[in-house]
């Protein structure tokens, strides 16, 4: 039922379903205007007798449903021990307690080519990420893949990294880590590199405009380079990542990363890896997209030890 209101400090009032709170965003169905997005700072008041989950910028969970009998910043939560009052700006996310697996799966695509005939030069970029998080993990796929073709030679590069991050009462806690990555690059002439590790990570900011985690770990990877036989390595894994949301016209969100790889069986060996991906929103859910990665191996087996790329391109999202 579309009965839940929605007050804002204006002095407007907004009837409808509340879908979820995410990145700043309230975003409320309703029967005349379709789906509204309502930037959360700009909400006085909530009211729904139906339950929902919240989490809190220090990582607690909440359960329960909304009661309008407070001033205007805070919300009234009913649950079964009674009611609670939370101040609005320490709610970071919101969700029905009855949301489906696709709710919570959010997918971004973006893709960029360009040809110029005169040298006959080709170039394909793709990068995709794949995220889905329920009340105890964080599950995500990211993959990239660029591609310069000329008449003499092709030259690619790929990275694909499947990250799962658990944690046991709230995510304000440490969390536990699992990953594995996948990687290849002709200009540092490795055919290929597989990596699977463990490890411990921390939301060191956790808000509705901004997110910084941080993670340590072990990695064991197997590798090959070109004319070269197949060699396994331990590594340390110290990662961190940090995610800026804007969600005003236009909405702009920003992502870098940032892992360091020092090999403990390989004395001196240090590898790095860097992205950054900046998006504007064109239109509803079509993005113009900046995405820059950089990747190092001070012993790579081929005469460069870095490589890097910058592609722009459009981007959708699901």
């Amino acid at each position: 039922s579309k009965t839940d209101i929605i007050k804002l400090y204006n002095g407007d009032k907004v009837t409808g379903e509340i879908k979820s709170l995410f990145g700043g965003i309230l975003e409320v169905s309703t029967d005349s205007m379709g789906t509204l997005k309502i930037e959360w700072p700009d909400v006085a008041s909530i009211q729904s007798q139906f339950h929902f989950e919240l989490r809190l910028s220090n990582g607690d969970r909440l359960f329960g449903s909304f009661e309008d009998n407070v001033r205007a910043g805070q919300i009234a939560l009913v649950d079964l021990y009674g009611e609670r009052e939370v101040e609005s700006l320490q709610v970071v996310e919101m969700r029905p307690i009855e949301d489906s697996f696709l709710e919570r799966l959010d997918l971004y695509f973006a893709t960029t080519f360009s040809y110029t005939r005169a040298s006959d030069l080709g170039q394909v970029a793709l990068n995709t990420e794949i995220s889905y998080e329920n009340e105890n993990s964080r599950n995500t796929f990211t993959g990239r893949s660029d591609i310069v073709d000329s008449e003499n030679e092709r030259s690619q590069s790929s990275r694909f990294d499947i990250n799962r991050a658990t944690w046991r009462t709230d995510r304000g806690d440490a969390y536990r880590a699992l990953f594995a990555n996948y990687e290849d690059n002709d200009e540092l002439g490795l055919q290929r590199r597989v990596g699977f590790g463990a490890g411990v990570g921390r939301y060191f900011i956790d808000t509705h405009r901004s997110r910084l985690t941080g993670t340590t770990g072990l990695q064991v990877i197997s590798e090959r380079f070109s004319g070269q036989d197949t060699n396994e390595d331990i590594e340390l894994f110290l990662s961190s990542a940090y995610s800026l949301w804007q969600f005003s016209s236009p909405e702009v969100k920003i992502d870098l990363g940032f892992s360091l790889y020092p090999s403990l069986t390989d004395g001196g060996r240090v590898r790095t890896d860097s992205n950054l991906r900046i998006r504007w929103e064109i239109i509803s859910d079509l993005y113009w997209d900046i995405t820059a990665w950089a990747t190092s191996d001070n012993q790579a087996e081929n005469d460069n030890n870095i490589d890097y790329a910058i592609t722009t391109g459009v981007g959708w999202t699901y």
